[in-house]
């Protein structure tokens, strides 16, 4: 009988929210593809974010079933605001109302249907969806203040390290003149920064047993970002030091983002694994 019960919950859920994404068509088929397609916003691993929304919920889906309760009124009263969220979204063609509307209706959807205990088995991949929102040109005014970040320490440890440099605002240059690095705004990290948000969170879920130790992994998804464009930064302008300026500004410059992603996935997982030592000590302690 409660199985009876539970396939029958299931079905009319689907028939809900199949209902209701004719309401969300345009973000679904135009607004999203249309942003992570943006060369402004560089959202290219946007296309990943719902893939992996689907991954955890297929990987979790027995502790999802096996928490399946009683449906709440809560879940079908927030719906009302969450629809009208992405209403004035695709009215407005403000995506980020859209999606924020779009995972609202997600988390009150499986709320109302299943109860508050599967509502919160699910909360982690509908709120992961919300790396797909376009903040880059949200955030222009933290941009600038990250180059200021990342040239300041780049230009200590260049000149830690003996090569002679000059410092003028985002601009490093050596003495001699020989070459001018300018840290323009595409080389801020901001876009490897939410990236990397992302993927520490998702590494994050699945490396560390507990919210606490998967919080303390995530806050910390910002100084790794920072130091893998430091990184990047740094060796640039090595390279532009010690090899050539024109090589440095143009093929190394084009390839060195992978530079970021290898040193901050490096920096990142180190982190996770101190974190479970940390955790371990506390625990024998």
């Amino acid at each position: 009988m409660r199985l009876k019960e539970n396939q029958i919950r299931v079905g009319l859920f689907a028939v809900a929210l199949l209902a209701m994404v004719p309401g969300f068509r345009l973000l679904l088929f135009t607004h999203a593809p249309s942003i992570f397609t943006d060369a402004l916003e560089d959202m290219s691993y946007g296309w990943y974010v719902p893939v992996f929304s689907l991954y955890v919920l297929w990987t979790e889906r027995r502790r999802i079933l096996e928490s399946v309760g009683a449906p709440s009124w809560s879940g079908t009263i927030l719906l009302v605001p969450c629809l009208f969220l992405g209403f004035l979204g695709a009215r407005g063609t403000q995506i980020r109302l859209e999606i924020v509307g779009f995972v609202g209706m997600l988390i009150s959807l499986t709320w109302a249907f299943f109860g508050a205990k599967t509502m919160r088995r699910t909360l982690f991949p509908f709120l992961f969806l919300l790396f797909c929102l376009p903040l880059h040109t949200y955030l222009d005014l933290v941009t600038i203040h990250l180059r200021l970040l990342a040239v300041s320490i780049a230009s200590g440890v260049l000149q830690g390290c003996g090569i002679d440099i000059v410092r003028q605002g985002t601009m490093l240059t050596s003495p001699t003149g020989v070459f001018a690095i300018d840290v323009a705004e595409p080389c801020s990290g901001m876009r490897s920064l939410f990236a990397m948000m992302a993927l520490t969170a998702g590494y994050g879920y699945f490396t560390q047993p507990t919210w606490l130790r998967r919080g303390i992994l995530f806050a910390l998804a910002m100084p790794i970002a920072v130091a893998g464009n430091v990184m990047r930064i740094i060796t640039i302008v090595a390279v532009a030091a010690t090899c050539s300026p024109d090589f440095a500004t143009g093929f190394y410059h084009d390839y060195s983002g992978y530079v970021v992603f290898l040193v901050a996935i490096a920096l990142m997982v180190a982190t996770g694994g101190l974190i479970t030592k940390g955790a371990r000590r506390c625990a024998r302690s």
